[in-house]
Parts: structure tokens; C-alpha cells; sequence
């Protein structure tokens, strides 16, 4: 008979607390923009932690303002918070739709940080949906998004989720690991106010295992840390913990003392899913005792609430217990018209688990009543669901080992291209630096040869010149000898001859010849002399030599030249 003796009320889990006074106040001052929707959708974190309702209503205002301003993080925001509404009223199937929404907006504009944060608000709605092979992905897509961006606390959450996978698949010693390694990381990061969250759900791994006293010292010491940060949602969850270790132990009393004190921290905070949950755990404690009527009364406390709240899986687990004390009465028929209810609502919700579970205690009722034909159709009804249930989950492991090869086939082409198109990218660039480098040798090779050639003809002009310097020099020199030097003796020769023609009548007629021979040397002597450097060019410049040498002409017979210079004459050293 399946009988849902114990409520094991959410995991905690741990987040910054703000004023919600403030951040009303904040949002009353706000203009319509893209700033007042996240205010927005930070008052619908905090109000969701006491008031369901009310997150919900400022998660709808966040939605629509985003849709106006076609803010598109800001409806994946709104998106994301409204599927986690759904998912604490147990409304998984729409959680878990508008979450995978999210999810998608997020990848499409690569925001990492909201991205990280679906992932792992999916993966924990998967396994509510108890597909923790699946859930187990999400959460390790979180936690490399959060370790890629260098979020610690988000890394925290993810340790926190790999710890609750792993305790709902019953693997305790990893569960313990991730928790411990959770609560460790978060004295490393001085995030002390998650370690309330974390020392709760380490003391879960150890009541399962039976370990209760290390369950109850980790509860009261979350007990400490949630005191230090007014978290009462935490206070009362551990104390509802430590009712159930008391029971275990059969401490019933002190199971229901601990009960009341979270009943009475879930009134003040109107915490009714924490209230509910006691509720249905002091129901357990009366059905143990063999009380059915104070058992009854409390499961209809429970009940009350889930409904207002819409809570249809929880209402099921309550109703379900309730036809179990119907059974335990004899009272088959009532039991039977619970059953039958909740079998209904399970099809509707497509729970097959539940389905499953229902029917095996239809069949059993049935049984008990000899009604051998119904007993022997919902238990082929419990069979038939269970091989589906073992069927999906072998599917949808191998659909989902499917995706991920397909995914990462993908992701080798995408590589594969990027590596092509980067090789070809860098043989561009090679060929481009190729074909620059060469035309830029070529250039300056020209460059250099010009320069090489300019440099040569001015080196030839600079001989030229020197040569032509040289030259004129040298006939200076030589001009200068002749004149001064062979012109001054043969004047002298002539005087001396003179002197001698005077003492010597009788060889006159040969030192007159001698004489003429001696002025027409001189003459001679002089020509060359004013030829190779004429004197009014040296004294005077160009164009009194160049005057004097047409006036020269123009006295030779048979010539007649005249010159004629224009502009400036004036000589320029």
C-alpha cells in the first residue's frame, strides 16, 4: 500500500534578502522603463519567499512593462521568476514550459548570468519531474556558464542542486560531498547567510541515512546561521526537520513541539506550503499513534491550503492518506472514492507515477473486497503504467544521450568551419602581407637605385667640377709664370739688347732683329698668358672679359663684332 507518510518540504535553498519596504518604495518613484521592470522582478523574488499571491502579481506587472518596452532580458527575467511561481504552487508542467521559454530568449542573446540561472531552476524543475539523468545536465550546463563568468555564489546554488539530485536518487555519499563542498565554498566567499540552506540539507542526507543525531546537530546549527539573518523560511524548515528526527526516534512529543514551533514562524511569515507541510507531518504522528480522527483533522488542514493554492500533487499525497485511514477503518467505499478522485486528477496531470501508485491501492481495496474481476483490471493497470514509466525513462535517457551526441556532432562542425574559415582568414592575411611586403621591397629597391644613380651623377658633376677647378687653376698657374717669369726676362732681354745696340753700332742691325724677336716673344708670352687666363675676367668678371674679347674681334681684319649684355652685370663673388 503506498502512503505518503512523510512530507519532506522543499530543499533550501539560499538568496540574498532585501527590504521589501524599500523596494516598493523604489518602484513607486521608477519611470516605465527597462530599471523598473528588474526592481520589479527583484520584489517578485523577495515576495515569493512569504507571499505567493502577491510575487505573482508583481511578476505579471514586470511581464507586461517588458513586453511594452520590448525589453527582451526582461521578459526572459519575467519568464523565468513566474515559472518558478508555478513551479511552488505545483504547477510543474507549466514551470517547467515557461522556464524552457526563458531558457531559450537567454541563449539567443548569449546572456550568460540568466542563461546559468535557468539552467539550474530547470534542471531542479526536471528533477521534480523525477528525470534526474536529465536534470543532472542542466545543473552542470549551470554550474560551467557560473564558473565561466567567475559567479561564485551561482556556482554555490549549482553545488546546492547537485547535492539534491543526488539525494533524490538516493546516492547519499555524493549528496554529502556536494553539500559539504557547497557549504565550504560558501566560508571561502563569506557567503555565510547560504549556510543555513546548506547545513539543512546535509542534515537531510544524515536522517536518511539514519545518522540522527549528526541530522539533528546540523539542523539546529542552520538554526544559528538563519537567526543571524532574520531567515525565518529557514528556521521554520529546520525545525520541521527536527520534528521528523524526533519522530524517528519516537520522541512524538518533541516531534510535535518542534512541528508547532514552525507552524507558528509559517504564520507569521504566511508561509502556507511550510504550514501545510506541518500540518500534514502532525497528521502522520496522529495515523502512527492509531488517532485517525486527530490524523484527519490535520489532513484536512493540509488539504484546505493545497487547494486554496492549487497545489494538485500535494492535495493527491494528502487525499491518498487520507483513504489509507478509510482503509485502516474498513471503510473500503470511501476510500475507494478518494482513490478514484485522485486517479483522475493524476491522469489529467499525465503523473503517471501517481497513476501507477493509485492503482496498485485501488487493486489492493478490491482485493481486500473479494472484487477479484476490479482487483485484476487496475492491477494490469498498475503494470501496464509501471512498464510505460520504465519504457519513458529508457527512452527519454536514450533521446537525451541522443541529443547530446547530435548536439556535440554539431558543435565539432561548427568547430570544423571555424577552423576552416581561420585558416582561410590567415592565408589571406599572409597573402596580403606577401603581396605588401614584396611591392614595398620592390619600391624601395627602386628608391635605392635612384638615389644610387642621383648620388653617382652628382658624384660625376663634383669630378667635373673639381676637374674644371683643377684645370683653371693650373692655368693660372701656368698664365702666371709665363707672365710673371718668361715675360719679365724677355722684357729684360730686350732692355739689355737696347743697351747694347747703343755700345755697339756696328751690330745694329743684328740686335734689332734680335730685338724684334725678343718683343714678338713678348708678345707672344703675353697672348698666351691673357688666353689661358684673361685678365679682365679675373679682375673684372665675365662680362668685361667677355667685352673685351668682342672688342678683341671686331679689331681683326675682315671682322666685325659688336656686343651687347642684358640684364643685372653687376659682379656676384
Amino acid at each position: 500500500m503506498f502512503f505518503f507518510q512523510i512530507i519532506l518540504i522543499e530543499d533550501a535553498i539560499s538568496n540574498f534578502s532585501l527590504e521589501i519596504d524599500s523596494l516598493l518604495n523604489q518602484v513607486s518613484h521608477q519611470n516605465d522603463d527597462t530599471a523598473k521592470v528588474n526592481t520589479l522582478l527583484i520584489l517578485t523574488k523577495e515576495c515569493s519567499k512569504t507571499d505567493i499571491d502577491l510575487a505573482s502579481e508583481y511578476c505579471d506587472q514586470a511581464y507586461k512593462l517588458a513586453i511594452d518596452l520590448n525589453f527582451v532580458s526582461g521578459i526572459s527575467g519575467s519568464l523565468h521568476e513566474k515559472g518558478r511561481i508555478y513551479w511552488k504552487t505545483g504547477q510543474l508542467d507549466s514551470a517547467i514550459y515557461l522556464v524552457s521559454k526563458a531558457i531559450t530568449i537567454n541563449d539567443s542573446l548569449n546572456h550568460l548570468q540568466q542563461l546559468a540561472n535557468t539552467y539550474n531552476t530547470y534542471g531542479n524543475l526536471l528533477l521534480y519531474n523525477q528525470l534526474p539523468d536529465t536534470a543532472l545536465v542542466y545543473i552542470k550546463k549551470s554550474n560551467a556558464l557560473y564558473n565561466s563568468i567567475g559567479d561564485s555564489v551561482g556556482m554555490a546554488h549549482t553545488l546546492n542542486s547537485f547535492g539534491i539530485i543526488y539525494k533524490a536518487i538516493a546516492e547519499y555519499d555524493s549528496a554529502a560531498y556536494y553539500y559539504i563542498k557547497y557549504l565550504q565554498l560558501n566560508e571561502q566567499i563569506g557567503f555565510l547567510e547560504g549556510m543555513s540552506a546548506g547545513l539543512i540539507n546535509l542534515g537531510k542526507v544524515y536522517y536518511l541515512n539514519k545518522e540522527y543525531t549528526k541530522a539533528k546537530t546540523n539542523y539546529l546549527q542552520s538554526i544559528e546561521y538563519a537567526k543571524q539573518f532574520n531567515r525565518l523560511k529557514h528556521i521554520s524548515l529546520a525545525y520541521t526537520n527536527l520534528g521528523m528526527v524526533a519522530r524517528a526516534e519516537n520522541k512524538f512529543d518533541e516531534a510535535l513541539n518542534y512541528y508547532q514551533k514552525s507552524i507558528e514562524i509559517n504564520k507569521e511569515l504566511n508561509n502556507r506550503s511550510g504550514l501545510a507541510s506541518a500540518y500534514m507531518n502532525i497528521g502522520n504522528i496522529y495515523f502512527e499513534r492509531e488517532d485517525y480522527s486527530k490524523a484527519n483533522d490535520f489532513y484536512e488542514s493540509a488539504l484546505a491550503i493545497y487547494t486554496g493554492m492549487g497545489y494538485t500533487k500535494a492535495m493527491m499525497d494528502v487525499m491518498v492518506n487520507q483513504a489509507v485511514i478509510f482503509e485502516r477503518r474498513n471503510e473500503y467505499q470511501k476510500a475507494l472514492n478518494i482513490y478514484q478522485r485522485c486517479l483522475k486528477l493524476a491522469t489529467e496531470l499525465n503523473d503517471r507515477y501517481r497513476v501507477r501508485n493509485i492503482s496498485y491501492n485501488i487493486f489492493k481495496v478490491y482485493e481486500l473486497l473479494g472484487d477479484y474481476k476490479q482487483a485484476f483490471e487496475y492491477q494490469s493497470k498498475y503494470y501496464v503504467v509501471n512498464d510505460s514509466i520504465f519504457n519513458l525513462e529508457k527512452t527519454e535517457l536514450i533521446a537525451d544521450l541522443t541529443l547530446k551526441y547530435e548536439k556535440e556532432k554539431d558543435q565539432a562542425r561548427i568547430l570544423i568551419l571555424e577552423n576552416e574559415n581561420l585558416a582561410k582568414r590567415t592565408i589571406a592575411i599572409i597573402l596580403f602581407l606577401f603581396i605588401f611586403y614584396r611591392n614595398k621591397s620592390r619600391k624601395d629597391k627602386i628608391i635605392a637605385d635612384q638615389k644610387i644613380k642621383q648620388l653617382e651623377e652628382e658624384k660625376k658633376l663634383l669630378a667635373a667640377r673639381f676637374l674644371v677647378e683643377g684645370q683653371e687653376e693650373e692655368r693660372k698657374r701656368i698664365a702666371k709664370e709665363l707672365h710673371d717669369g718668361l715675360g719679365v726676362l724677355l722684357s729684360t732681354a730686350k732692355m739689355q739688347f737696347t743697351t747694347i745696340k747703343d755700345k755697339s753700332p756696328e751690330n745694329k742691325q743684328l740686335i734689332d732683329k734680335a730685338t724684334k724677336l725678343l718683343e714678338q716673344a713678348t708678345g707672344d708670352v703675353r697672348k698666351i698668358s691673357h688666353n689661358m687666363m684673361p685678365g679682365l675676367l679675373t679682375k673684372f668678371g665675365l662680362y668685361e672679359a667677355a667685352e673685351g674679347l668682342i672688342e678683341q674681334l671686331d679689331e681683326t681684319e675682315g671682322l666685325s663684332a659688336t656686343c651687347e649684355i642684358i640684364g643685372d652685370t653687376k659682379r656676384r663673388s
